[in-house]
């Protein structure tokens, strides 16, 4: 016979236990429960919210939230379309990692699906390349009255990064006036 364990210790001395006051099984059943009344008072996390943290320059190997200036909403990939959200959850689509190319261009990569941020060639912005080409190449450039403007490569001009109204439909502009202004509000990694 070999020698017993402690968990054999455990499980000899829980089943004689049980078994003396069920006298029927050897199932060992704790002195305390929980019920389902008592899991409802358990507070559950908030989703993401988008506000605090403070806006910087990006930089290539951190990781950012960026949010809408105006709204306060984070640029968000959900079921693969960029939208504006307020409360994302906590399954991602808000977090983008920033690299830099030789040449000085700046790429945001969402971490959870790794699509690059940038221009859709039809008037609006998406995130749905794999690596960083020429429109997924961006120029980040700081605003006098707060946060930056987006700017991807259409040809011989920029294009800055919009909203339209409070829909938060994103599209590209050329003039500045209409360009959205953004902050980039450096996140943990979580394995980005």
């Amino acid at each position: 016979m070999s020698k017993p364990t402690p968990m054999d210790a455990w499980t000899t001395r829980t089943q004689s236990e049980t078994s003396s006051l069920s006298g029927t099984t050897g199932v060992y059943t704790p002195t305390h429960t929980t019920s389902p009344a008592d899991l409802a008072s358990i507070p559950l996390p908030a989703p993401f919210s988008t506000d605090g943290g403070i806006g910087s320059a990006p930089e290539a190997g951190g990781t950012y939230m960026i949010r809408h200036l105006d709204t306060g909403k984070a640029l968000s990939l959900s079921g693969g379309e960029l939208v504006l959200q307020a409360d994302t959850g906590i399954d991602g689509g808000w977090r983008w990692h920033c690299s830099e190319s030789h040449d000085g261009w700046l790429s945001f990569r969402e971490t959870v699906s790794g699509v690059y941020l940038g221009r859709d060639g039809w008037g609006g912005f998406q995130a749905k390349a794999r690596n960083p080409d020429g429109w997924e190449k961006l120029l980040i450039r700081p605003r006098e009255a707060g946060g930056c403007n987006i700017f991807a490569m259409d040809w011989w001009k920029l294009m800055a990064m919009s909203t339209r109204g409070t829909d938060g439909k994103l599209f590209e502009t050329n003039t500045v006036t209409e360009a959205s202004r953004w902050e980039f509000v450096r996140v943990s990694e979580f394995g980005g």
